[in-house]
């Protein structure tokens, strides 16, 4: 992704880039300071800059939690236009939706569209349609979900009539009536039902290998609401209607049915799923949710597990991997420093570090690979145990190989070299490992979802393991195993893969309140 200005050019006289954010067909997006100091996204306006600029020019000075802020419209002494608009540092919904393949909770769903839904209703009240509604305009900033980019946002009162026949938004998300010249605000409700879908499901209504054919299925097909929870079927379903006069009226109406059908699935658990109502009968109005505001420290709500693809499973394990081979350097480093060793002592850092990354492999293969599968705790720690024996054998032999002047690294002859003495080691080795490896659920230190990425209790959990082991079957100075351990507890949580949870805001008291 290639950008115009650098870090540190100041293209528009008050504001420092500090660098580029992305690119996209109307131009290109950075983050920058103002000379006061404050955070800021600049656009540089490309292409259509007409369409671009009148668009935004109505939007200017409209205010909204869950709507980017616009600040000013500005050109450079170079004459090219640029927008100062306010800088979101959370993620886009495409990407927090890439992290659920089957949906996220009901739950996060409906906070996640209710703040969507007042933010369109606001655009609509003040006589704006948005019409590119999708998952990377979107974006989730501690736990509040902000709608932006809006380039090609359109009068209602000029969009209406249809004299407007560009085609304009993204295919996944178009109302059949787009292919006629109609942009009322019933595009963004089928929009916004398109997202409602995608929340639930992890994927769009509407899928093909080409444009024209997702179009035809957008006029055509009914979408598949197998997936949907029975509750929500009639809401999706006269959301995604063909007919534009056959939805909601408004997004409030929208948001209403949502809270609804919500509140009889919870208030009946145990009844059918309620038949659906002719498309043209209203819905009875509910009382709606106050508008979400930030908390400091959101409390933690359900999650759904994060699955991922088969290829991005491929791209974690091969990334964990090599680097489960390159922090035991850094870690048996570390050790080797805080504990005064030898450097010159090669037999012992080179047993720490063979060692370090054999348990850290271990852990780490199969951690990823169990990522989409139940919890088994009984077998994953047989299975750990089994691998730890295996780890104990390569103790051995590293100790042998080690040890003997010809260096052949033979096990037998590791295991003979010493008679008595080496069988005992051996099981010593064997034991320490095996046991050392079913104690403990290490698995929980490489999960994607885990709490944090490092965290220090999984280290001390280890530590007092690898030490408390060291009394039921004592291990020549100096303990060579417990360091191993303890330092592959460090390599795990770097080396696997983690994904933040997005806070999940619990509702607050319901009140009767009309939708902003």
């Amino acid at each position: 992704m290639r950008f115009t200005y650098a870090s540190g050019q100041r293209p528009l006289d008050g504001y420092t880039i500090k660098r580029g954010v992305g690119c996209g067909g109307f131009g290109e997006v950075y983050f920058a300071i103002s000379d006061g100091g404050k955070e800021v996204a600049l656009k540089l306006v490309r292409g259509q800059a007409d369409v671009e600029l009148r668009g935004i020019s109505q939007c200017l000075n409209l205010k909204h939690p869950n709507l980017v802020h616009l600040y000013d419209l500005r050109t450079s002494v170079r004459g090219e236009p640029w927008v100062v608009m306010e800088y979101v540092s959370g993620d886009p919904l495409s990407l927090v939706l890439n992290r659920y393949s089957k949906g996220v909770p009901v739950e996060l769903a409906r906070q996640w569209f209710l703040e969507l839904a007042r933010a369109i209703g606001y655009l609509h009240d003040h006589g704006i349609v948005h019409r590119d509604l999708k998952p990377a305009n979107i974006f989730l900033e501690r736990g509040i979900l902000k709608v932006g980019d809006y380039g090609l946002a359109k009068s209602i009162s000029a969009s209406a009539g249809g004299a407007h026949t560009q085609s304009v938004g993204t295919v996944h998300y178009m109302a059949p009536e787009i292919s006629k010249g109609n942009y009322s605000k019933q595009i963004d409700i089928y929009a916004c039902g398109v997202l409602l879908y995608e929340m639930l499901c992890g994927r769009v209504p509407f899928e093909g290998d080409t444009v024209g054919e997702i179009l035809m299925k957008h006029l055509t097909d009914l979408p598949d609401l197998m997936g949907i929870p029975p509750a929500l079927v009639p809401v999706l379903r006269r959301a995604l209607a063909k007919d534009p006069n056959q939805r909601f009226a408004s997004m409030t109406e929208f948001a209403q049915a949502l809270e609804q059908a919500e509140s009889a699935s919870l208030a009946q658990p145990t009844a059918q799923p309620p038949s659906e109502r002719p498309s043209s009968a209203p819905l009875p109005a509910a009382p709606l949710l106050p508008q979400a505001q930030p908390r400091a420290n959101p409390p933690a709500g359900p999650a759904a597990p994060v699955t991922l693809h088969w290829r991005q499973t491929l791209m974690h394990l091969g990334r964990s991997v090599a680097l489960g081979g390159g922090l035991p350097l850094v870690t048996t480093a570390g050790l080797a420093l805080l504990l005064r060793w030898d450097f010159s002592d090669l037999h012992d850092l080179g047993m720490i570090y063979f060692l370090t990354t054999a348990i850290s492999w271990l852990v780490i293969v199969p951690t990823i690979l169990w990522q989409p599968l139940p919890t088994d705790s009984l077998g994953r720690r047989l299975l750990l145990m089994l691998g730890g024996l295996g780890v104990g054998l390569l103790t051995l032999w590293l100790d042998g190989w080690t040890s003997r002047s010809d260096a052949d690294g033979l096990l037998v002859n590791s295991l003979l070299r010493s008679g008595q003495e080496g069988l005992l080691d051996g099981a010593g080795y064997l034991f320490y490992f095996g046991l050392a490896m079913g104690a403990l659920r290490w698995w929980k230190m490489g999960e994607i979802d885990r709490p944090a990425r490092f965290g220090f209790f999984p280290v001390l959990a280890a530590s007092f393991w690898a030490l408390l082991l060291l009394f039921v079957w004592p291990w020549p100075e100096p303990p060579l195993g417990a360091a191993a351990l303890i330092s592959a507890s460090v390599v795990i949580q770097w080396a696997c893969p983690w994904e933040p949870k997005p806070a999940v805001v619990p509702p607050p008291r319901r009140l009767r309140h009309r939708l902003h």
